[in-house]
């Protein structure tokens, strides 16, 4: 088992970020991840920086921590090219350190760039693209590629990355899922229901047996939110923000602005959000309890998202205290 930190770059400053990530090395987390956002998915004390180049800030405040965006989605405001020569340069500066997490997208991060919000059919095959486009430009020379979204024309990497990147594929749904066991080097996914996770693994395995890839070693990254607080009512207050992601069908709108976001999610009960989304811990015991929770599931990549009162304490307790314990389990 593997465990990580998310930096919520809608939740912080970038300067609050590196702090946070760098707490969590000192702690012995094993990656960080960073969410990559225009807009962020709430407007109230909202952020976005601007992940890419906050990635460079990260390799070097950090020693050996591995990190990497959970998601970056090339398929549209950026093209697939550049986002392989931004991994490309990190892969170089940070050895053996980066990897690369795409998915579809949100419609609050392209929309506001003059794009026109895509059906999930055209956002897929835009990614099953641009993958194929990365993976060319970071292996060969003066690429010329013709696909029905992205075009090359003898586009060349200068620096290519002695190790290819391993790119890891979100997604939530049965074709995104099959998706990432086809092509990608590893899976994210979200908070979800128990069932919903059974049949998302098991259509991942099918994928993955297909092409004869070990089910057990491969790499599955499951996003866990937690509000930490000893107060339940403080913590959950805190994270009522996030009822945002839980409007429903919120991914496939045309719903582009937060302050429209966070209206919407009015409409969200407080029992969905703690059901579904999030994981209100009052103690240590219970922040352990939900990371095996998550690890029985079938995952062997847990990424904490902290969205709790106090951060730094967060950090503080779930490293001192719950991950040596996890770590002999």
């Amino acid at each position: 088992m593997k465990f990580g930190y998310r930096c919520a770059t809608e939740e912080h400053t970038a300067t609050e970020l590196i702090k946070n990530a760098r707490i969590a090395e000192k702690f012995g987390f094993d990656f960080v991840v960073a969410s990559d956002h225009f807009h962020p998915w709430f407007h109230t004390d909202g952020h976005t920086t601007f992940t890419l180049s906050w990635l460079g800030a990260l390799g070097m405040a950090t020693e050996k921590v591995a990190f990497g965006t959970a998601v970056t989605p090339p398929i549209l405001r950026y093209h697939p090219a550049l986002i392989a020569q931004a991994f490309a340069s990190l892969e170089n500066l940070f050895p053996g350190r980066v990897f690369v997490g795409v998915g579809t997208g949100e419609a609050m991060n392209e929309v506001p760039l003059g794009f026109t919000w895509p059906a999930y059919h055209e956002r897929l095959e835009r990614l099953r693209e641009a993958v194929e486009v990365m993976r060319l430009l970071w292996k060969q020379d003066f690429v010329s590629y013709k696909g029905k979204y992205f075009t090359l024309t003898n586009a060349n990497l200068y620096d290519k990355p002695e190790v290819v990147p391993p790119v890891y594929i979100a997604g939530v749904g049965e074709h995104a899922v099959t998706l990432a066991g086809s092509i990608g080097d590893g899976y994210m996914t979200v908070p979800l229901k128990e069932e919903v996770y059974k049949a998302n693994l098991s259509t991942l395995k099918q994928a993955l047996d297909t092409k004869g890839t070990d089910f057990d070693t491969f790499p599955k990254m499951v996003e866990v939110f937690v509000a930490y607080d000893e107060d339940y009512d403080r913590a959950l207050e805190h994270i009522r923000r996030w009822k945002t992601v839980l409007i429903p069908n919120v991914l496939n709108r045309d719903v582009y602005d937060p302050r429209v976001l966070e209206e919407l999610s009015k409409s969200v009960d407080d029992s969905e959000l703690t059901s579904v989304q999030a994981n209100v811990c009052t103690n240590t015991d219970e922040l352990i309890k939900t990371a095996e929770r998550y690890a029985r599931y079938g995952f062997n990549m847990v990424q904490l998202h902290s969205s709790s009162p106090d951060e730094g304490r967060f950090l503080n307790d779930f490293g001192a205290k719950c991950l040596p314990l996890l770590r002999q389990e």
